[in-house]
């Protein structure tokens, strides 16, 4: 079918089996009820009109490739089988060694609009997968009527060009893992995702370090709720790894800031496996915007209790071992009577500050580049089409005051845009830190 002839796309969300781990690969219970391998050879009926495609992997904020799926049914056809029965859709990767990796999704034809004649629908699902040559099946299957269209393509999964992260730097991440829907604030750190980067903070000697994460945005812009998912859609990645990264000579510790409430609302030291649940709980409180009448009277002093932290943080001139401070954070901006007075400090010896200031990408650019999950959208749907990949940026200047408080420290400020800026800020890290 012509590309002239696909009209824009209707949301819907998708009800799906989560994946069934296995050695060989995962299995979805689903693909033993229909004939796939058969269709795959067959290919299908030309009447049910569609397309299927995996789109080229990227990095992702998770530092893992991934790969968007693809499928697109059109709304006339749709429209003429509303009623009875569902469309299933079938998607399998196959490795090089015939490892199979399957995962479905169901539309219930009863409950499609009669508008859906107009518009068509498009399903998308992340995968992560791992460098590699892939056979990527897919097909639907109406259950009604017994129709049915298949294809197959092939999926090249290159290596990072140019990886600034060290050679011998592992991982145990499963060739290919699909990546279910779910909710924020699960969708921004993917507790059921499986494997982790191995990198590990190796200083000469020992050190202590200290993640703050900033979950404050611009007070101008405090009210977004969409601003701040999109900068907690690219943090909470950073700290998952970042959280993973200690070790017997650099022991993590993790605190979240709330400074429009000058609170400390998470901490946890000694960070073996960030305890996600208790965090989650903190980010589901910070989501409801509700803010006492006394914090915003006296917000003048949210600067001041960022600094505040900090500087407890770092310790007595005598600390030992020294600390390692990585703040995360967006760019913030406060109101025009806070009290800006920078750090002051005496920090001990080897004392390091690092502050990734994370520039979330507007709602108008394609969030496939940083992570899906961003507008709150499962990654595992329908939606409207989005545009090719393009360039991340945020459209404007934003202006940050939380790096001068900071500028007594001679922090390293690293600017993260997208996944290959934090992957080039976690290499340059744990280079430093290793000659400490």
């Amino acid at each position: 079918m012509r590309s002239a002839q696909w009209r824009c796309c209707v949301i819907l969300l998708l009800a799906g089996l989560a994946p069934v781990w296995a050695e060989s690969g995962s299995r979805d219970p689903e693909f033993a009820k229909v004939p796939f391998d058969e269709w795959l050879k067959g290919g299908g009926q030309a009447h049910l009109k569609w397309r299927a495609h995996a789109n080229p992997a990227q990095l992702s904020m998770y530092q893992r490739l991934w790969t968007q799926i693809e499928v697109e049914m059109d709304g006339v056809d749709l429209a003429e089988r509303r009623g009875k029965g569902q469309m299933r859709i079938f998607i399998q990767f196959t490795d090089e060694a015939g490892n199979r990796y399957q995962d479905h999704g169901v539309i219930e034809l009863g409950k499609l609009e009669e508008g859906i004649r107009s518009q068509n629908l498009l399903y998308t699902q992340h995968v992560f997968v791992t460098p590699g040559e892939y056979r990527v099946g897919f097909a639907i299957f109406d259950s009604e009527t017994g129709e049915h269209n298949a294809r197959e393509e092939r999926l090249r999964v290159s290596t990072l060009k140019s990886d600034p992260l060290p050679p011998d730097t592992g991982s145990d991440f499963p060739p290919v893992e699909f990546v279910g829907s779910s909710e924020v604030p699960d969708a921004w750190y993917l507790p059921a995702a499986r494997g982790r980067l191995h990198v590990t903070f190796g200083p000469r000697e020992p050190v202590r370090v200290e993640l703050l994460l900033n979950l404050t945005p611009s007070e101008d812009l405090a009210g977004s709720s969409g601003v701040q998912k999109r900068n907690l859609s690219g943090l909470i990645p950073m700290l998952k790894i970042l959280s993973q990264a200690g070790g017997s000579d650099a022991p993590v510790s993790v605190e979240d800031l709330d400074l429009a409430r000058r609170r400390v609302l998470f901490q946890q030291d000694n960070v073996r496996t960030l305890d996600w649940k208790a965090l989650r709980e903190t980010l589901e409180e910070k989501a409801t915007g509700m803010i006492d009448l006394k914090s915003l009277e006296d917000r003048q002093h949210n600067a001041a209790f960022f600094v505040q932290e900090v500087a407890r943080k770092i310790g007595p001139p005598q600390s030992h071992p020294p600390p390692v401070i990585i703040v995360l954070s967006s760019p913030v901006s406060f109101v025009s009577k806070e009290d800006l007075h920078p750090i002051s400090v005496n920090p001990p010896p080897g004392t390091r500050v690092f502050y990734l200031r994370y520039h979330a990408p507007s709602e108008h650019k394609n969030p496939a580049m940083m992570n899906p999950y961003e507008d709150g959208r499962p990654m595992g749907g329908f939606g409207r089409r989005r545009g090719p990949l393009q360039g991340p940026g945020n459209g404007g200047v934003q202006i940050d005051q939380l790096a001068n408080t900071l500028k007594p420290l001679s922090p390293h400020i690293f600017n993260i845009d997208t996944p290959e800026d934090f992957r080039k800020a976690l290499a340059a890290m744990l280079a430093e830190i290793a000659r400490l």
